[in-house]
């Protein structure tokens, strides 16, 4: 297992390095599983770090949804991605959105910022994880909002979920 995750990481870093495919890419990714659940990361971000491992439990726990992490800009190696993985402990595939066309079309301003898609793209959720951040530096012992889970399981139940938005806190991405 671990092998097959790593060689699918390999396989999306060399297959997205063309900026002119990124976005075919991405929708053959998407096209793989009736959702996906998308998480924008970075591997110096102090959030990222704080929320990959949660993330990838949440993916766990609802393997009916396929997760991707998604990297944008070049300003990482993949040695600093590699690192970044092992550490956190993040298990969904990693896609490099070397020409920020991905963060562009699904409007990511922040690391971590958290996304439900459909296979054709829709965004059915974007946002936060859960309330535990209040604000940079600051963090909630115990919070109630789990706002990506809860709109998993309304998304489950064929129904559109409550919270399709909130307002993400985290690192800026840069363009």
């Amino acid at each position: 297992m671990k092998n097959a995750s790593l060689f699918l990481l390999v396989l999306l870093l060399v297959g997205s390095c063309q900026s002119s495919s990124v976005s075919s890419n991405f929708k053959q990714l998407l096209s793989k599983s009736e959702y996906t659940l998308v998480m924008f990361i970075a591997p110096d971000c102090p959030l990222c770090k704080t929320l990959s491992t949660p993330f990838s439990k949440l993916n766990k726990k609802y393997a009916n949804f396929q997760g991707i992490g998604i990297i944008s800009g070049n300003y990482y190696s993949p040695m600093e991605i590699n690192h970044f993985a092992t550490e956190t402990k993040f298990k969904p595939a990693i896609f490099r959105d070397y020409s920020h066309q991905i963060a562009r079309q699904l409007k990511a301003t922040v690391t971590p910022e958290f996304y439900i898609l459909n296979n054709e793209g829709e965004i059915l959720y974007q946002g936060m994880m859960d309330d535990r951040i209040e604000r940079l530096g600051s963090y909630k012992q115990k919070w109630k909002n789990n706002y990506l889970e809860q709109a998993i399981l309304s998304i489950s139940n064929n129904q559109e979920p409550k919270v399709k938005k909130t307002t993400p806190i985290g690192c800026s991405l840069e363009y």
